[in-house]
C-alpha cells in the first residue's frame, strides 16, 4: 500500500491525522501516533502489513464475496520444529491482508489453539472443537471463532481429538473425512491453514487429502531433515493413489542461528538435498520473541511485526496468496 492511499483513505473518512492513529490502534492494539501516520503518508516509512492489511480489509467493505479457498497443510512428522508458529503467523499475515482465512487446528496438543489464547479445556467442555466437527457431534461453523485484533477465524482442538482419531478409524474412507466437513466451509473462505500434529498418523493423513498444497517446516538440524524423506514418500503415495492435484509449497528451514556451524551446514544439505525439486524458503531465525508471543496468546506477528522471521512468514503468505489467484483465476473475486 503506498502513502497517498492511506491518505484518501483517512481523508475520505474526514479524520485528522491523530484521529486515524486512534483508529488503527483500536483495531490493532498498537500505539501508534500522528508523526507516524504523517510519516507513512509522505512515504518517509513503509506501512507496516497489519496496518496495510486492516486498511485493505475495510476498503473491501462488508460485501465482499470470498471463496473459493485454497487449503494449505503444514506437517512434518518430527515435532519441536516450528510448525505451529509457521501456521499461526502466515494465516495472521494472510487475514490481515484481507483476506477471509481459517487457521484449523487438527493437533490434539492444541498448540495452536493455546497460541492464540484460546482455552482449549473451556472449547471442549462446549463441544466445539475440530473433534465436535469432525465426528458430526456438531456444525462446522459453530466450532469457528473469529481473533478480534487480525480478523483470523480459528477452528480450535482438545485432548479430545486423540480420542477422535480411534474413532475416525471406524469410519467409511477415515482420511477423507476433513476433506468431506470441509467441503461446504470452502466456499465461504479464501484460506484455510491446516496445522497437523507432529506424526504420519490419522490426522495427518485427514490433512494432506483435505489440502491443496503441503508446506514443510523442518529445523535446520540433521535429525529433523532425516524425517523429510518419509514425508515426501507418504505424499507421492498419496498423489498417486487418491490425490494427484496435492502439490508441495515448499520446504522451510525453522530454527536457524546464523553463527552455528551445525545449522549452517544442515542448511547447506537442506539446499543440496531438496532444492532442485521444490521451492526452500528463507530459514526463520531462532528467536525468544516467538515464546513471548505464546504468552501474550497472540501471533508473534502482530506483537512484533519486525521479528526475525517476518520476512519469511510474509514470502510464504505472498506465495500462498499468488497461487490462489493463478489456480482460481475469475473465481477470485477481489483481490487478497
Amino acid at each position: 500500500m503506498r502513502g497517498e492511499d492511506m491518505r484518501s483513505y483517512r481523508e475520505g473518512r474526514g479524520l485528522s491525522q491523530p484521529d486515524f492513529a486512534v483508529f488503527l490502534n483500536e483495531g490493532l492494539g498498537r500505539r501508534y501516533g500522528r508523526q507516524q501516520i504523517s510519516r507513512w503518508e509522505n512515504g518517509a516509512e513503509r506501512i507496516p502489513e497489519a496496518v496495510a492489511g486492516l486498511l485493505r480489509k475495510e476498503m473491501l467493505g462488508p460485501e465482499a464475496v470470498h471463496g473459493p479457498a485454497l487449503v494449505t497443510v503444514l506437517t512434518n512428522q518430527k515435532g519441536g520444529v516450528g510448525k505451529t508458529t509457521t501456521a499461526v503467523n502466515v494465516a495472521t499475515i494472510i487475514a490481515q491482508n484481507g483476506s477471509k482465512t481459517l487457521l484449523i487446528d487438527a493437533d490434539a496438543q492444541a498448540n495452536a489453539t493455546l497460541h492464540l489464547g484460546v482455552n482449549a479445556m473451556e472449547r471442549e467442555e462446549q463441544a466445539r472443537t475440530l473433534y465436535d466437527a469432525l465426528l458430526g457431534k456438531a456444525d462446522i461453523r459453530d466450532c469457528v471463532l473469529t481473533m478480534d485484533r487480525s480478523g483470523l477465524d480459528l477452528l480450535p482442538s482438545s485432548i479430545r481429538l486423540s480420542q477422535g482419531e480411534v474413532e475416525l478409524a471406524a469410519k467409511p474412507a477415515p482420511n477423507f473425512t476433513l476433506r468431506g466437513c470441509l467441503a461446504e466451509i470452502r466456499k465461504r473462505y479464501d484460506h484455510i491453514i491446516i496445522d497437523c500434529p507432529p506424526n504420519l498418523g490419522q490426522m495427518t493423513l485427514n490433512g494432506l487429502t483435505a489440502a491443496d498444497l503441503v508446506l514443510i517446516p523442518c529445523q535446520a538440524e540433521l535429525m529433523a531433515i532425516a524425517g523429510v524423506d518419509y514425508l515426501l514418500k507418504t505424499i507421492d503415495e498419496l498423489q498417486r493413489l487418491c490425490h494427484p492435484t496435492l502439490n508441495i509449497l515448499g520446504l522451510l528451514p525453522t530454527m536457524y542461528t546464523q553463527r552455528n556451524t551445525q545449522d549452517r551446514e544442515s542448511l547447506s544439505l537442506i539446499h543440496e538435498r531438496y532444492g532442485k525439486t521444490m521451492r526452500v524458503f528463507e530459514p526463520v531465525p531462532r528467536s525468544t520473541t516467538y515464546a513471548q508471543a505464546v504468552a501474550a496468546g497472540r501471533a508473534t506477528i502482530e506483537v512484533a511485526p519486525e521479528v526475525a522471521g517476518a520476512p519469511a512468514f510474509n514470502t510464504i503468505a505472498s506465495a500462498l496468496m499468488a497461487e490462489r489467484a493463478k489456480r482460481f483465476g475469475s473465481e477470485v473475486s477481489h483481490a487478497a
